[in-house]
């Protein structure tokens, strides 16, 4: 269910209205959007959804409650405020419960277009109907999905805060395989605006990959210079920035901890590394408005290779001193000059690697994950790229492939697996990429 800002303006209100607590909050969220799925072996199907969901906390001093529902009649809205006022009336009371948030002012966003907002899923198949003829012809099965959506977010309190912001975003993907099935390829990307969509350029990315030749052969595992392409590196990004968290810092409990104090301030990683958020962003824009009803201001998050900000809850912040500073799921790391080519001129021996898979946290204090490469794993030799290899398992921090920075490319919108944040990264070119065993699937 998507609304506007009128429409969820009044449903914000109407919920309050209905509270008897001494505190209530109210955040709010919808989307609806369409999809398409193709396989080249046949199998096509579209679809249509939405969905909307209202989150009431209410609060008696300390003791907080909590309830949602996803439906906006009268009835179910009144049940969720009852539901969470008598929550809270046997909750024991919370040290940590913050008052709701008052009046704020929200930052500009750059996250809804008009014309990806209208798309339905007749327009989403005519965009992508020259991609799909384009694939069709080549010698390869391919299997792609594409989905466009528009989404909103309200927040609302008792203490004067009424906020919503709307965005917009579209995507295709696209894996290919060879007719012998020994090899695959992969390309895709999203982005707010769908006019700077290129479905040739994802589905020529995709072919051409698993069109490569020979088949396949083993490289024994190890630590290589490794080209890491966009979807790569947003995924390090991702994992990486779950960590930014100021209270397990400060606490002793993460990777940004150190004796006595964090690691803020100090360079962790190399000098061209800058990381930031900004809802106004031309390249990753975002909701202005936080799940939590707090601004989502624009950040530099790191800047020459040292951590500058980390995310700070309201009451962490009033424990530790310092301003709030609210968690995005949007981020742009800077980008460089070289192109592909110029990253590996001079490698004599590495591997470039286009997709990870299947990446989850195996250390939270190093932060070291494990994953699969997948979709496209090649051989460079001698500043070229000369033939497919067999896909990784690999173990290796984001902490350290940001500090083992060998080239950096321009950033593009990425498409990292497992992940739904808003990510504009580079390639980059890193050193010691640990690769730990072989993984025979294709």
């Amino acid at each position: 269910m998507f609304l506007d800002r009128t429409e969820a303006e009044s449903l914000t209100r109407r919920v309050l209205a209905m509270s008897r607590a001494e505190g209530c909050e109210v955040s709010l969220q919808g989307s609806d959007g369409c999809n398409i799925r193709l396989a080249s072996r046949g199998g096509m199907s579209n679809g249509t959804g939405g969905d909307v969901s209202v989150a009431v906390t209410s609060s008696f001093g300390q003791r907080v409650g909590h309830a949602v529902t996803n439906s906006v009649d009268d009835d179910a809205l009144r049940d969720a405020v009852a539901r969470s006022e008598a929550a809270a009336k046997l909750s024991p009371e919370n040290p940590e419960a913050m008052p709701p948030l008052g009046a704020q002012v929200y930052p500009a966003s750059a996250a809804y277009d008009d014309a990806t907002g209208r798309l339905g899923t007749t327009d989403l198949a005519d965009l992508l109907a020259p991609a799909v003829e384009q694939a069709r012809r080549a010698n390869v099965d391919f299997a792609l999905f594409s989905y466009a959506v528009r989404a909103w977010r309200a927040y609302g309190s008792s203490a004067g805060a009424l906020a919503y912001d709307r965005m917009t975003k579209t995507s295709l993907t696209m894996t290919a395989r060879n007719r012998r099935g020994t090899w695959s390829g992969w390309g895709g990307s999203n982005v707010n605006h769908v006019g700077r969509l290129d479905p040739a350029a994802i589905v020529r990315a995709a072919i051409d990959k698993a069109s490569a030749q020979p088949d396949p052969v083993a490289l024994e595992p190890g630590k290589y210079v490794a080209l890491l392409e966009p979807a790569v590196v947003a995924q390090m990004v991702g994992y990486m920035m779950w960590g930014f968290d100021a209270r397990p810092a400060d606490e002793g409990r993460s990777f940004l901890s150190r004796p006595g104090g964090t690691k803020l301030g100090e360079r962790l990683f190399d000098p061209r590394i800058r990381l930031t958020s900004d809802p106004a962003s031309v390249d990753a824009p975002g909701l202005a408005v936080s799940r939590d009803g707090m601004p989502n201001r624009p950040v530099a998050w790191i800047d020459g290779g040292a951590v500058t900000t980390l995310v700070r809850s309201r009451y962490w912040a009033k424990n530790m001193g310092g301003a709030p500073v609210a968690r995005p799921d949007f981020y742009a790391l800077q980008g460089g000059t070289d192109s592909v080519a110029d990253l590996i001129r001079d490698v004599k021996r590495g591997v470039l690697v286009t997709r990870l898979w299947y990446v989850r946290l195996v250390d939270p204090r190093t932060l070291v994950v494990t994953g699969l490469t997948r979709d496209g794993t090649f051989l460079i030799e001698n500043g070229a790229v000369t033939r497919p290899i067999s896909n990784f398992r690999f173990n290796e921090s984001p902490l350290a492939v940001f500090g083992n920075v060998l080239g950096i490319g321009p950033a593009q919108r990425a498409q990292p697996s497992e992940d739904t944040q808003t990510l504009y990264v580079p390639p980059l070119l890193v050193k010691d990429f640990t690769f730990s065993s072989i993984s025979p699937a294709v």
